[in-house]
This record gives structure tokens, sequence and C-alpha cells, in this order.
């Protein structure tokens, strides 16, 4: 399928689904036990609805901002994800270039299949890694040492993953969760594989690998404790990181650049965040994938504004599939949202250029919006731009 046939995000899943198999797409796309926290973080935009203004000219509005001192041209970045590389062989690195192209910045995660010295040179601009340390301090100041030798200029810390959400997805095809494709699952996942031709050509050309440096049968990484590979070894060691307050204040300290605390879900621990010195707090209930019934993150967008009270920068991620969105969610407070499974879907259909699509797709939308709403700027949105229900 040619990527211009791609008309929004809900087209890029359905191609992603086709090119996927079964168990990397339902990685993707699943979350935990009945998945309700997910679909709830989708719906609870339409909960909010515009108030436009007419009979005003605004014919190219201003997209620009900053993101904790990082220009971007749209308040829309990459959100840090899993096992980016089984997705295309293009990758993290890939998604990194494509934000790059069109002006704005991805988050690397630790878990992501390609290492930090690979993505951070083909990143122009701010580079941003996002830190799981399940071996406790040591592990963090392992990667911490590599972060800085990368050039990385914000630090995101986790801390929703005490234990990994139970996604059960990942459960009927057989695999554990964390998603790992082995020997010991390979033939069960044979006909799924067989059945994706296009997947199973582009994966063989890159080695057959799930991370970049660890090829099926060759010799294991130098340093397991940071990347996952194709053998099996299992990456609840890294994900599952009980991070404390404790562990951020000590991180605060160890990190000379901009922290950034994501997982929070009240304001109460924005709060305490930002008293640690975060400079910027990230609203994100990991997609669903973590704790089902666990409130939609645009739900509680205005708390956490109002509990930081401008001590540290907003953000928002889960969720978000539209340029609505978006301009919903700057108008209640947040600096800039993360997008997840929309960028991982366009990677899917098309890698690098799958992901240059859909960001184009955002702008595209967010434009839109803007001169439906006779708004001029998204530096001009506020709460009067919008009419939300009572809580």
């Amino acid at each position: 399928m040619k990527l211009e046939r791609i008309a929004n995000v809900s087209d890029a899943r359905r191609v992603a689904k086709r090119t996927l198999p079964g168990v990397v797409f339902d990685y993707i796309d699943g979350a935990a036990d009945d998945e309700i926290t997910m679909h709830a973080n989708v719906t609870a935009f339409d909960d909010v609805v515009f108030r436009p203004r007419m009979g005003i000219d605004v014919r190219k509005p201003d997209l620009a901002t900053t993101v904790l001192g990082s220009a971007v041209s749209m308040p829309l970045l990459l959100a840090p994800t899993g096992l980016v590389r089984i997705m295309h062989p293009d990758g993290a690195a890939g998604a990194a270039r494509a934000a790059a192209s069109r002006g704005t910045l991805s988050v690397l995660s630790t878990v992501a299949g390609s290492p930090i010295d690979e993505v951070a040179p083909v990143a122009p601009g701010s580079v941003w890694f996002q830190l799981y340390a399940g071996g406790g301090r040591p592990d963090a100041d392992r990667l911490l040492d590599k972060a800085e030798g990368a050039g990385v200029d914000v630090l995101v810390v986790t801390i929703d993953t005490p234990a990994l959400g139970n996604r059960e997805r990942d459960r009927h095809h057989g695999v554990s969760s964390p998603l790992r494709i082995d020997a010991h699952n390979a033939v069960h996942l044979g006909p799924q594989v067989l059945a994706r031709p296009v997947w199973t050509y582009r994966m063989a050309r890159d080695g057959v690998t799930t991370m970049r440096r660890r090829r099926l049968g060759g010799p294991p990484p130098s340093d397991e404790g940071e990347e996952t590979h194709a053998r099996g070894f299992s990456m609840l060691k890294m994900v599952a990181s009980p991070f404390s307050w404790a562990d951020i204040e000590y991180l605060r300290g160890r990190w000379p650049g901009k922290l950034a605390v994501k997982g929070l879900l009240s304001g109460s621990d924005a709060r305490i965040a930002a008293d640690l010195g975060s400079d910027a707090v990230i609203i994100s209930n990991h997609g669903g994938r973590q704790l089902d019934g666990a409130p939609a993150t645009f739900r509680v967008l205005p708390e956490v504004v109002d509990a930081v009270a401008g001590s540290a920068e907003v953000l928002l991620d889960s969720g978000v599939r539209r340029g609505t969105h978006v301009v919903k969610a700057v108008a209640l407070g947040a600096r800039a949202v993360l997008i997840g499974r929309p960028y991982l879907y366009g990677l899917a259909a098309g890698g690098q250029q799958g992901v240059e699509h859909i960001l184009d797709l955002f702008r595209n939308e967010i434009t839109r919006t803007m001169v439906l709403l006779g708004c001029p700027a998204v530096s001009d949105l506020g709460p009067e731009w919008v009419s939300a229900p009572p809580p």
C-alpha cells in the first residue's frame, strides 16, 4: 500500500496489522487486562469540545513551540517505545531521523532495540533518553554514563513500572511478557511469520534480530543488562524498574542535564516530582499497558497543570490519535504531547518514511484545526478555546 493512501492513524493501524505477524502487531496494539484504560485514553478527548471564533483570518497558524528549551516545529514528540526494531529494520534510528526531518524530537527507550550511541548521531538537536534500571542504581549509573557520552540532553525516568501489566494478548500467542521471539516459541509462531512475507524478508535481510547487536545464534552482546536479544534474554530485568522518589532525588543529583519524570497520573505526584527538581512531568499510563482501570491521561491534565503551577513543563502521552487531540491538550495546559502507537504503525507500514508520513498527517490536522478554530498560534491556546464538562 502506498503511504499517500494512509489518511489517518486508523489507516496506518490497518496497514500495520496486515504487515506484521500477529504476535508483533498485538505487542504494539495491546494493553493490560480488559484494555479499558487504553480505550478510555482515546475517548476522553471526546468530552471536550472546541469554542471556535469566527471572522478571524488564520491562513498559516504558527505551530512552533519549545520543549525544555528545544525549539520544535509543532507540539508533538515521539514517545519512548520498546522493541522498535522488530516493527521495521529502520528501528529507533529511523524514527529519530524522521522526527528530525520534521523539526521535532524522539525519545529513545532503554529497550528500543538500538543503543544510544547508534541513535544519537542521527538525531540532530536535542537528544532524549528514557531510563529503565531494574538492577537499581548501579544499572542506572552505567546507563547514565553511556547517555552522557552520547550527548543526551534530557533524561526521561519512567516511574510507573514496579512490575509489568498483565498483557493477555501476548499470552494468547504463547509468548512471555515482555515480548520475545526465541528458539522456544519459533515453531509455534512460524505460521504467523510465514504469513507476513514482507516483514519476514525485511527482518531476514536485517539478520533476524530484535536488537541491533544480537543475531540469532550469534555471540551475546557485551552488556546483556541493557539489551534484549533474539535468543531469548528477557527484558523483565530492565523493564520492571521499581523507582522510588528517593531514586528520583538521586538521579536528579546525578544527572547534569534536564530531567523529566514519566508515568504520573495525579497532581500530588506531579508536585512531588517538581519539588524534587524535575524539569518536566509526563502524564502517562503507559498507553494502558500497566494498570487497567487507571484514569485516562487527558482527564488528569488540568489537575496536574494546577498542581505544578508552572514549576515544571507538563507533557502528555497515551491516547493521542488526532491533531484535534493535540490542540485540546495544549489548550488545557500541556506544553506538548507524545505519540507511541501511531508512529509505530507508520514505522511498520513504511519504515522511516512511514513515520514521516504520520508526522505530516498530524501537522496537517493541527494546522487545519487551528485555522477552523480561528487561533493564530499554539502559544495563544488556552482554556478559553475549549469547553470541558465538570469533573
